[in-house]
């Protein structure tokens, strides 16, 4: 159980008996109310190292600076029992070195007399108070997990409204939320509402809108492109009239999916033409149905893969004009 102020030598206990041997993890449980920003241990910083820890580094902190979880919750989780975390002791080292993670320096170490033991995190979940878990991911890497927003995403409010009517009822509507994509230009935040077919006529599906429009998603790091493709003719059929007036070709329509280069502007994709042209992007998936598309709330799947999506935004198909293409061999 994890107590504040209280280091964690007592792991150096589980480090393997001979140097071949392996070490064995530990779980440490800490109470929901340890875990914000207003802990002792946390306000005045104390770990040392990067992904490796000195064993008095405090857990909470190295969580925070992992990236597990915020270091800006001012008050305990409503609905969190405690956090759960997995941790592995390691030998300890003659230095650690100092990081900058999701706005906390962790401190920097070199000594004689190092501490009993060192420690990194393999895994944290948290336990809600009804017994659900849900695991927490890592952001090593120092980026938000949220984009840039109008209103942060954590907080987007409710709103009811109500319809017209003595005996109308009121009903709660989620209101949308603007994000930053990798140009600093406003996105849409991703929801799977969006792609949602708007009714039960072809007209109204989403995979028609791609007749004039190509989707583009982006994570926190990453944007794709999702555009209409054609395959050579399947089969061919005879005439619907029955009367065998003639054959007639079947095209099956299909979709490619491709990694994006780079986070460009909208002025520079119109410049360039809509669909993004080859040397902009890596194919991912061509020849894809609509129904090879899996949307999640968080993300896509095809063909097994998940794709992590937070922004989404539709641009009107622009093939690149003679005048661009002439400027672009200029260049």
């Amino acid at each position: 159980m994890y107590k504040e102020g209280e280091p964690l030598h007592a792991l150096a206990e589980y480090l393997p008996k001979s140097e071949h041997g392996n070490s064995q993890c530990v779980e440490i449980r800490i109470p929901v109310q340890f875990a914000t920003s207003s802990n002792r241990q946390v306000r005045s910083r104390q770990l040392w190292g990067s992904d490796v820890y000195t064993s008095d580094s405090d857990l909470v902190a190295v969580l925070m600076h992992y990236g597990y979880i915020f270091h800006t919750i001012p008050q305990p989780i409503p609905n969190v029992a405690e956090i759960r975390v997995v941790v592995r002791p390691l030998p300890s080292r003659s230095h650690y070195v100092s990081t900058a993670r999701n706005a906390i320096r962790s401190r920097a170490w070199a000594s004689s007399a190092p501490t009993p033991c060192a420690y990194s995190v393999d895994k944290a979940w948290v336990v809600t108070r009804t017994g659900n878990s849900y695991d927490l991911r890592p952001n090593a890497l120092s980026l938000p997990l949220a984009a840039a927003t109008f209103a942060p995403s954590h907080l987007d409010r409710m709103m009811t409204r109500s319809a017209v009517g003595p005996s109308a009822r009121q009903r709660l509507v989620q209101e949308m939320t603007v994000l930053f994509n990798l140009a600093n230009e406003p996105w849409i935040k991703y929801s799977p509402s969006l792609i949602c077919d708007r009714g039960l006529k072809p007209h109204e599906w989403t995979a028609a809108r791609l007749h004039t429009h190509v989707l583009y998603l982006e994570s926190p790091t990453q944007r794709y492109e999702v555009c209409k493709s054609f395959a050579a003719p399947l089969s061919r059929k005879n005439g619907d009239n029955g009367g065998g007036e003639g054959v007639k070709e079947v095209m099956e329509e299909t979709f490619t999916f491709s990694r994006c280069k780079r986070g460009l502007s909208a002025k520079m994709m119109r410049k360039i033409g809509i669909p993004l042209p080859p040397g902009e992007k890596k194919v991912e998936f061509d020849g894809l149905s609509w129904e090879d598309f899996k949307w999640g709330m968080t993300s896509v799947v095809i063909n097994g893969k998940a794709f992590e999506v937070v922004r989404i935004h539709f641009m009107r198909i622009e093939p690149l004009s003679d005048e661009n293409t002439e400027g672009m061999v200029n260049q």
